[in-house]
């Protein structure tokens, strides 16, 4: 593996470390949070679920959730972002499925990200592509590189004033400028 390669490969590793960090499942810590926020933003909390119940319920909807999605689906909530969506009522906290629903959503491109770069990795760990190229394609490579490298040599062989099929070999021709011009010595 090359240096570059080998540098794009702990790049990638640092990478898909914090991608992987920022998709982990939300604790109770980050649903308290998110609930808090939208609290404080005037949001109101859904009706229909016992108070004693509520963070219980947000757990359980939120769990295996990625933190990332919660965060980003708590700060568009607060910013009216979902207007357009008829799961989602302005003024109030949506209902821990619908909750869910939108954090995942979130995440989505988070997830696509990563898929990317461990398929990256994946590509620059396989066996360099000499191996991956049959014995059949690699004799057709030869042959056409040596036929090209004889249609070269003959064609410098004409240029210089030689002929192709002469038995002068390109190490025994010494040029020689004189007042005559350019011909073999």
């Amino acid at each position: 593996m090359t240096l570059p390669a080998q540098a794009r490969l702990s790049t990638l590793s640092r990478e898909i470390t914090a991608l992987t960090e920022r998709l982990t499942g939300v604790g109770e810590t980050a649903v308290l949070r998110s609930l808090d926020a939208m609290q404080t933003a005037g949001m109101t909390m859904p009706q229909a679920i016992e108070p004693k119940k509520i963070l219980a319920v947000y757990l359980y909807a939120l769990s295996g959730v990625p933190g990332f999605g919660l965060s980003t689906a708590t700060m568009k909530l607060i910013r009216g972002d979902y207007a357009a969506n008829p799961n989602v009522l302005l003024g109030a906290i949506p209902k821990p499925p619908v909750l869910a629903a939108l954090a995942k959503a979130e995440a989505l491109n988070l997830r696509a990200e990563l898929a990317r770069k461990r398929e990256m990795v994946a590509v620059l760990t396989t066996v360099g592509a000499d191996n991956r190229r049959s014995a059949a394609s690699r004799s057709r490579v030869r042959a056409l590189l040596e036929r090209f490298r004889k249609a070269h040599a003959a064609e410098k062989q004409e240029e210089s004033g030689l002929r192709p099929d002469s038995n002068t070999s390109a190490a025994k021709f010494t040029p020689c400028i004189c007042e005559e011009g350019f011909h073999a010595a």
